[in-house]
């Protein structure tokens, strides 16, 4: 039986900062920014927004696209850094209760730019076991992040990176959906080691009182982020078990427009089977940036002939994900 990812939606937040006032705060000279990662401008959560207001606005989108009733819902599989109002609850529970459904799966999976492919990892592995059950499911894969929350925004190169915002997509193993993509495969592995803290988040309950701010804000080492982001591409062949990328459209994380551009000679494709539109329009998105990608690729056909898409996730605690999508 088929795994079908359906319908894709999406929020940003509605603050907008260009890459000119970016440059204007950190005096720096114009096209700077765009030169270093790709981004043109940045989304920011404004007074009157919140994540889970606007992850649910999304996860709505998509049961109405598939036209799917809220108690036909099997569960909720999120990834998400600790950026709501709560550690916890996590996401999950949270988009459950602000959409109105309860008595169902709701599930928080791992964090960061790789979190979001887990979650559908997680989605379609549960879906395989009701497959075999015999039991038909719907389940929404929401990833997203207050993002904002953690940057230290006197930080330049972490400043003009990230953007805050929230995708949900639907996924199922109804026979009766003919609509999206098949999910061939979905994996996951860390490179764990001695470098795993390259991006870390230390943990405000574990820093004395008084602390300053400063120091539980997100921490990035850019060379050690680097060097590991332009690294994955034979581990992504691994996990992914594909070889020969002729056929294959990719949409990678959006980290920043260098390291995305390091990928075209690493898996021997044209430029043209590589998603970059992510950064260089929204910023770097975290765990969303793949599903925004995809829903962008679907709605302006990027992706052309190609049979296959492949969603390559990759970041903090050095995780790399992918998701091996076909076309119906």
């Amino acid at each position: 039986m088929d795994i079908v990812l359906g319908p894709l939606a999406h929020r940003l937040g509605s603050r907008e900062l260009s890459a000119a006032d970016l440059e204007l705060i950190f005096a720096r000279e114009p096209g700077t920014v765009q030169s270093l990662c790709g981004v043109t401008k940045l989304h920011r959560i404004a007074d009157g927004e919140d994540l889970v207001s606007l992850a649910a606005q999304a996860s709505l989108d998509v049961l109405e696209q598939a036209g799917l009733p809220l108690k036909a819902l099997s569960g909720i599989f999120s990834s998400c850094n600790p950026t709501t109002e709560f550690l916890m609850p996590t996401l999950a529970p949270l988009v459950a209760a602000k959409i109105g459904v309860t008595h169902l799966q709701a599930c928080q999976i791992g964090m960061g730019c790789a979190g979001g492919v887990q979650a559908l990892q997680a989605a379609y592995n549960q879906l395989v076991v009701d497959s075999l059950r015999g039991k038909t499911s719907y389940y929404l894969v929401v990833a997203g992040d207050h993002i904002s929350r953690m940057l230290n925004h006197d930080l330049w190169k972490t400043a003009i990176l990230f953007s805050d915002g929230v995708s949900a997509a639907l996924v199922s193993n109804d026979p009766r959906v003919s609509t999206g993509y098949v999910i061939e495969s979905a994996a996951s592995e860390t490179y764990a080691g001695e470098s795993v803290c390259v991006i870390n988040l230390p943990n405000v309950l574990a820093k004395p009182e008084g602390a300053p701010r400063s120091e539980y804000m997100l921490h990035m080492q850019g060379r050690g982020v680097f060097e590991f982001g332009t690294r994955i591409a034979p581990r992504v062949r691994a996990l992914a078990g594909i070889e020969d990328f002729s056929d294959v459209y990719i949409i990678p994380h959006q980290a920043n427009i260098r390291m995305l551009n390091e990928l075209v000679p690493a898996f021997e494709i044209r430029p043209d089977q590589l998603y970059t539109d992510g950064i260089t329009k929204i910023g770097n998105i975290s765990g969303a940036a793949c599903f925004i990608g995809l829903e962008d690729m679907i709605k302006r056909n990027l992706n052309g002939d190609a049979k296959t898409v492949l969603l390559s996730a990759f970041g903090a605690e050095l995780q790399v994900a992918v998701a091996v999508l076909r076309k119906r």
